[in-house]
């Protein structure tokens, strides 16, 4: 039974310490700078390592495949990202891009959102094929670049990625489906592999190689998938509760979008102003910063399975939903206005204590990445 998981994982692994070795030669290297934090050019190789163990397992267990055009769509995206990784795409042309591929390839596939459950008491939300294309793709683009702007601290999106499929893995075994619980968890197999040279681990003080936009916009394209097939079929997973599945990426990119708004800032560029920044700016280490907000995406999940299994309406999973958004938004807020007026009090404080001798470094600059 576990066959999938554990060869999806080897050959994640096998493939990625290949491509480790060859990344300067493919040009897959990032380097430092701009709003990146890591201090020496690192391999971008962990997208495709990913995709070579899901493609081994699914090829070697058909039964767990996804479907062809959802493998199209996903090695597609994958092939983006090796584009933006390697030469760059402006966010507005890779937004555009990443949205086609997944509509058609979601499309194709015959996996739309049709129905979003009872969000209203005696209000069933429904669309058309029309409209059902049209939010489609701006979820599975929402989760995408969800998952891309998480993608900014080691082992954070890694980590918050294989806790949404294994709440998905256990909904797909709930309603009967072992299959797509299988397919789900060689997915989870894959990017458990990839943790193993990206997280923090005990002994390792760096990442040795990153996921990049390849991985992150395959990964946020899977979990839109899977979202969408256990939610639009009968007896499935309500779509409220894949939404608190991968609660992180889409509160964290709604959070991330209000603070841009507010500042007039591009909404869609990179920057270092997202969860994890913050709180490693106030002196959380990355390990447990990555540990945290992983912690707080299975609270998420296991909040909207747990509803779902006591037979909650689906109103009242949607409410508890925004009402946990909205909390999120006002701390998220809050805690960079606080942040912000510590550094301008230490900006204030640092010309005195040079004229007395002693020099005091401003927070963001001090605390080690």
């Amino acid at each position: 039974m576990l066959e999938p998981v554990l060869a999806s994982t080897a050959t994640t692994s096998i493939a990625l310490l290949f491509l480790e070795r060859n990344a300067s030669r493919l040009g897959l290297m990032e380097k430092p700078g701009g709003h990146r934090t890591h201090l020496d050019p690192t391999p971008v190789v962990g997208g495709i390592g990913m995709a070579l163990g899901m493609l081994l397992s699914w090829g070697a267990w058909r039964e767990l495949n996804p479907g062809p055009w959802i493998i199209v769509g996903a090695f597609a995206l994958l092939s983006l990202g090796l584009v933006d990784d390697r030469f760059g795409i402006g966010p507005r042309a890779k937004f555009v891009l990443q949205s086609a591929i997944a509509g058609i390839a979601l499309a194709l596939d015959n996996n739309l959102l049709l129905t979003l459950g009872e969000l209203l008491p005696g209000h069933h939300f429904s669309f058309g094929f029309a409209a059902a294309l049209g939010f489609t793709v701006f979820a599975a683009a929402g989760v995408i670049n969800g998952m891309n702007m998480l993608d900014g601290l080691d082992g954070l999106a890694g980590s918050i990625a294989l806790v949404a499929v294994a709440w998905f893995s256990f909904a797909a075994w709930w309603i009967g489906d072992l299959p797509m619980m299988l397919g789900q968890l060689s997915i989870a197999g894959a990017i458990a592999g990839f943790l193993l040279f990206n997280a923090r681990i005990p002994g390792r003080a760096r990442a040795r190689l990153f996921m990049g936009d390849a991985g992150s916009m395959v990964l946020g394209f899977l979990l839109a998938w899977i979202a969408i097939d256990l939610s639009q079929r009968p007896g499935g997973l309500p779509p409220v509760v894949a939404l608190w599945i991968c609660a992180m990426p889409v509160i964290d990119t709604i959070a991330v979008m209000a603070k841009r708004k507010r500042k007039k800032c591009p909404l869609m560029s990179a920057g270092r102003d997202h969860l994890h920044h913050l709180l490693v700016n106030t002196g959380m280490s990355v390990r447990s910063t990555a540990a945290f907000e992983a912690l707080i995406g299975a609270i998420a999940g296991g909040l909207g399975v747990t509803m779902w299994l006591i037979d909650f309406a689906h109103w009242q999973m949607f409410a508890a939903f925004l009402a946990a958004a909205c909390a999120y938004l006002y701390l998220f807020l809050a805690g960079w206005n606080a942040h912000r007026a510590s550094e301008a009090v230490e900006m204030r404080i640092e010309p005195a204590v040079e004229a007395a001798g002693t020099r005091i470094e401003p927070a963001a600059r001090r605390l080690p990445l």
